[in-house]
């Protein structure tokens, strides 16, 4: 009966979640263990996750207060953070998840989070996923499955101000890579912009 009962209220809260019913997910919440939070549903799958597809931020943060850590992955194996690049909230999904202790240097695949933020994330928001992440200390030089950093990665669409905000933040660039851009006043920005930092560091005596 107990067993029936703690089940149903589980149950009841999926449902709030995926009807997006903040209030009502809030007062399940107070009745329920942490362990049943990662507990599957009927459908196979846990609060977390169902938070995620429902795409509402503050739903996720909730849930995430009293979460236990470390943070599980979807029922396919997949870390929640990937699942939170491909909603239509990402950034605010993907801070709530950083917060919580997801680390910023996560691979999925092969690849780091950081290039996940390419395949997924629209090219106009893009630098703002990345610049959380690189926040939360993402590590620009990571290199993905392909062996390329994500500066290799991007130089061939031309962002001039995506590719000096990661000259600009710590991102590594071989001369040689410039040289094959061909866009060539785009390069010498590029090249401009690194002379710029070796006189800077030069100035602080690094």
């Amino acid at each position: 009966m107990l067993k029936s009962l703690f089940d149903s209220r589980h149950e009841r809260l999926l449902k709030a979640i995926a009807a997006t019913e903040t209030d009502k997910v809030a007062a399940h919440l107070g009745k329920l263990d942490a362990a049943l939070l990662i507990a599957p549903g009927r459908e196979g799958e846990h609060a977390l996750e169902c938070a995620l597809a429902c795409g509402e931020p503050r739903i996720l943060e909730l849930l995430l207060q009293k979460a236990a850590r470390p943070l599980p992955n979807a029922r396919c194996g997949t870390p929640l953070v990937c699942l939170a690049l491909q909603q239509e909230h990402s950034l605010a999904l993907l801070t709530l998840l950083l917060q919580a202790g997801v680390d910023a240097n996560l691979e999925h695949r092969g690849q780091p989070l950081l290039h996940l933020c390419v395949e997924y994330c629209e090219p106009e928001r893009l630098m703002l996923h990345l610049s959380r992440l690189v926040q939360h200390g993402a590590d620009l030089n990571r290199r993905n499955a392909d062996g390329m950093t994500l500066l290799q990665r991007l130089l061939p669409l031309g962002d001039q101000a995506l590719l000096q905000f990661l000259l600009q933040s710590g991102a590594a660039c071989d001369e040689t890579w410039l040289e094959a851009v061909e866009d060539a006043a785009l390069a010498t920005r590029l090249k401009q912009v690194l002379e710029d930092q070796r006189i800077r560091q030069l100035m602080m005596g690094r």
